[in-house]
């Protein structure tokens, strides 16, 4: 009939029952005319729209229901044709899915007694007094180290303000985000450490980038890395691409090639490395995105690697979209480099600053 309605239901051992009566949404609607639908749960509450994708999203909702057959756990999607429907086929597409609150039922805990820091210069291979008298001084110093400052970014960490510097004044620590929203619900990425800042920021090859008002608070995956081993340990920064060796890059498909220090393992085109020889505080490069495994393929994401966990996974922290920020959670794909899970089979390079 053209007619397009709304309901909302709950099935619970293959029976199905409505939460509430159904709404008809428009009348005369010619096949093929496409459809949003939003969906928001927040504990036993289930609100819903949908409108026709060319026209503006209601202010309201069409569905304002409770009900708390199912509590809380995992959280997942599909899709069934309607019974009864004879406008086939229908095609879903998902365009956001996200869950901004979850817990573990038992929290992965990673304890080891390894401190991760960095020379003030490369090591050429040559052992000299002053570099003995550097790694001397590290030993029984409670500094923040690389693992330190990487959790002083997580979910709930307290803002600190920096006191003195070029970024006087400005927060250089606490909970960070991914990116802002763009109109359709999707996070920008391109937060370097200065826009956490809030601040603009000259590279030692005198490249000047602006502060981002948008930004202000968020850390992409290598703007994380780069706040962590570049503004908090010392390690230089380029500005963008830096073929050097000397600095760390802007992009992670450029710091699997061209990051200070030495490669400890990459793929070989066929799977991913075993990586014998990792350690805590090495990058972790991904191929997670672009689908190509081929051993040219480009590294798209990168986290720092932590340690094992009490059941023996080698987890790491990386910034991501889905759990919105630095995290070692396994919202959108477990943290973990063991398994059959993306980041485990997509696991590129290994690199040590």
């Amino acid at each position: 009939s053209g007619a397009v309605q709304f309901r909302v239901e709950k099935e619970v051992d293959d029976t199905v029952t409505q939460l509430a009566a159904e709404v008809t949404l428009a009348t005369g609607v010619p096949a093929g005319t496409d459809w949003t639908i939003r969906v928001r749960r927040e504990g036993t509450g289930i609100r819903a729209k949908a409108w026709p994708s060319a026209g503006a999203e209601p202010s309201g909702w069409a569905f304002d229901v409770t009900d708390a057959t199912f509590g809380k756990g995992r959280v997942g999607l599909r899709a069934l044709a309607n019974r009864g429907c004879a406008n086939l086929p229908v095609t879903l597409l998902v365009s956001r899915y996200e869950v901004t609150a979850a817990d573990w039922a038992a929290p992965p805990v990673v304890s080891h007694s390894s401190w991760v820091r960095v020379l003030p210069e490369p090591f050429d291979g040559v052992w000299t007094p002053e570099l003995e008298a550097i790694v001397r001084g590290w030993c029984g110093s409670t500094a923040p180290d690389v693992l330190a400052y990487a959790a002083m970014f997580l979910a709930g960490a307290s803002p600190l303000v920096a006191g003195a510097g070029p970024a006087e004044g400005r927060q250089v620590m606490g909970e960070a985000g991914y990116g802002y929203l763009d109109p359709r619900g999707y996070r920008y990425e391109g937060a370097d450490f200065h826009e956490y800042m809030h601040s603009g920021w000259t590279f030692p090859d005198g490249t000047y980038t602006g502060p981002s008002a948008k930004q202000a608070g968020n850390l992409d995956c290598s703007g994380y890395t780069r706040m962590v081993y570049g503004y908090h340990l010392g390690v230089p920064l380029a500005a963008g691409q830096d073929t050097s060796g000397t600095r760390l890059p802007r992009k992670s498909r450029d710091m699997a090639d061209h990051a200070p220090g030495v490669r400890v393992a990459r793929t070989d085109g066929a799977k991913p490395p075993a990586a014998e020889q990792l350690q805590p505080g090495d990058l972790v490069l991904f191929n997670a995105d672009s689908g190509d495994d081929t051993e040219t393929a480009t590294a798209d994401h990168v986290g720092i690697y932590l340690g094992e966990d009490g059941a023996g996974g080698r987890r790491f922290l990386s910034s991501r979209k889905t759990a919105n920020g630095p995290t070692m959670s396994d919202l959108g794909g477990a943290s973990l480099l063991d398994g059959t899970g993306t980041y485990a089979r997509t696991l590129h390079t290994v690199h040590r600053v």
